[in-house]
């Protein structure tokens, strides 16, 4: 019976906790309440609210615990690694994508740009730098470089554009029909901390995607880098025999 009480005790803490965070009582960037602050609010151990805070970490990464202090993030969401576009999933998800551009610059390729984008080294592109929100909340910071023949019809896109790709397909009369990504982790760069309001060293999620037009013609080599708990990457494979 022991056992069953401190069970139930826990999971109500947790469930208290989850609601705040849901509500935004607690918003993301801020640290929560001291672990003794709130085990006192609740009337229980301090154990209690530890192993509820536990529990919303490995159950719905709702919270983590960085130094002496838990922190708390938005709700996270499940995006599908497909050939949509980030804006085209979060806005079939009932979800609001903001996009922010931070910098873009025409240049040349390198190697690797050239290889990814099937472009020769030396030819055009264009880089871009934008920061992606949902909901009104940092999501992740896009590094994209564009073939050069987009240029202009990016460079013409509003600041806060929520995306690029819509604009794209919408003035080309063609959708986009393939994407490749890798998936890996990735420690944040000074730049990149600063736009998603972390410390540089924090981990993120990088992936690194290839995308392409249905007539073969490349779109983009972005290098994307999200926020942990915010959200997570679904991909499903079949095979065909």
């Amino acid at each position: 019976m022991q056992e069953s009480r401190a069970t139930r005790r826990y999971h109500a803490v947790a469930a208290m906790l989850e609601k705040r965070i849901r509500a935004g009582e607690y918003p993301p960037g801020r640290p929560l309440p001291a672990v003794s602050c709130l085990a006192r609010e609740f009337g229980v151990a301090r154990g209690t609210v530890e192993r509820a805070l536990a529990r919303l970490e490995a159950d719905s990464r709702l919270v983590s615990h960085h130094g002496r202090h838990w922190h708390p993030h938005v709700a996270t969401r499940l995006q599908s690694l497909g050939v949509r576009s980030f804006a085209q999933w979060a806005t079939s998800s009932g979800l609001s994508p903001g996009g922010r551009f931070v910098d873009v610059a025409r240049g040349r390729a390198t190697t690797l740009e050239a290889r990814e984008l099937g472009e020769r080294p030396g030819n055009p592109v264009l880089r871009v730098v934008r920061v992606r929100s949902l909901d009104g909340s940092p999501a992740m910071v896009e590094h994209t470089v564009f073939p050069g023949w987009l240029a202009a019809t990016i460079e013409a896109l509003p600041v806060e554009a929520p995306s690029i790709v819509d604009a794209v397909e919408a003035e080309l009369g063609v959708r986009l029909a393939h994407a490749e990504h890798r998936i890996e982790a990735f420690a944040t760069s000074a730049m990149d901390g600063r736009l998603l309001g972390v410390s540089r060293g924090s981990p993120l999620l990088r992936v690194v995607r290839t995308a392409r037009f249905a007539d073969g013609r490349s779109f983009e080599f972005s290098d994307d880098r999200y926020l942990p708990g915010v959200v997570s990457l679904s991909l499903v494979t079949s095979s065909a025999g």
